[in-house]
């Protein structure tokens, strides 16, 4: 019993059976199974600068909103302060208004004094020159003529000091 016995007719069959099974498959299975492989490959490749591009686009994006809320920010920074000198011009406008207003007040009320006082003051006089007259009729007990008269008035206001009268 040969059972390792080798047949060279048979082995040479195996050998070309084995070559036409290798072509067989490499023609029909091998093949497509690397153009399969391929194109899974360059499909995965695809995919992968895809997933770069929309990487590289996200921080392209994230720097942008980056950029807008840093000038948006800058933006509101600037209208606050913008408020705040506006109300402090205004304020200010209010402030010098109010103060002209008060002197112009203060200027209105010392000339109503003024005028009071110089209302006052001939009020005076004529109350002295009136007071003068009767005292120098009652002294005289005699009529004086007008012209003596105006001359007693203008002697009796002259030696009345007002000065010390408008100082209390």
């Amino acid at each position: 019993m040969k059972i390792f016995a080798l047949d060279p007719g048979l082995f040479i069959w195996s050998v070309i059976t084995f070559l036409i099974l290798v072509g067989l498959l490499y023609k029909f299975a091998f093949n497509p199974l690397m153009r399969m492989q391929k194109a899974r490959q360059e499909e995965i490749h695809q995919s992968i600068h895809d997933a770069e591009r929309l990487r590289d686009e996200a921080q392209e994006l994230l720097a942008s909103y980056k950029k807008q809320l840093a000038e948006a920010r800058e933006e509101a920074a600037a209208i606050v302060d913008r408020a705040r000198k506006a109300s402090e011009s205004t304020k200010a406008e209010v402030l010098e208004e109010a103060r002209v207003q008060a002197e112009a007040m203060l200027a209105k009320a010392r000339q109503q004094i003024e005028r009071d006082t110089s209302r006052a003051l001939q009020k005076i006089r004529e109350e002295v020159a009136d007071l003068t007259i009767a005292a120098t009729e009652k002294v005289a007990r005699v009529g004086l003529s007008k012209q003596d008269q105006l001359r007693l008035i203008q002697e009796a206001i002259n030696e009345i000091d007002l000065s010390k009268v408008s100082e209390n």
